[in-house]
């Protein structure tokens, strides 16, 4: 090779690392500012985290407790509801025995009524012959007493 073309080369192979190298630099630092941002970024979310999980640690105690509380006053009033369904469920079902047997007795009444009214029904209905043939007797005694008036 020729050795004035080597220079040549060499002196413009040179001068492009060069510039390569400046917008490696520039790219880097265009690059490094956003990052910059991001960084401290991240350093203001990383202690607001911190900050709530110290408001969670000295809140989470206490709420517990009232969470316990509530969850023993919900037992208790779950107990007193059972306790109340159960003996309004035996009220409920001696006001049933009750007004069954009403039932019971004002059906057994009723027939009784029925048969003392189908009783007095059929009285009438069997003495109508008989009052039949005290009308017809009485009618020719009175037909007999004005044939002798007479």
């Amino acid at each position: 090779m020729d050795p004035t073309l080597s220079s040549s080369f060499g002196g413009s192979l040179n001068i492009l690392v060069a510039v390569s190298l400046i917008f490696l630099a520039v790219s880097l630092m265009a690059v490094s500012i956003p990052l910059m941002s991001m960084v401290k970024q991240s350093e203001r979310t990383l202690s607001s985290l911190d900050k709530l999980l110290g408001t969670v640690d000295r809140e989470l105690g206490p709420t517990l407790k009232q969470v316990d509380t509530l969850l023993s006053s919900v037992v208790e009033l779950k107990s007193a509801a059972q306790k109340g369904i159960t003996d309004v469920g035996s009220k409920v079902g001696d006001v049933t025995g009750g007004l069954t047997k009403a039932a019971d007795d004002a059906k057994r009444q009723t027939s009784v009524y029925g048969a003392g009214f189908m009783a007095g029904v059929r009285a009438y209905l069997e003495g109508q012959p008989a009052r039949k043939e005290a009308r017809e007797k009485a009618r020719q005694e009175k037909k007999t007493l004005s044939e002798v008036g007479k």
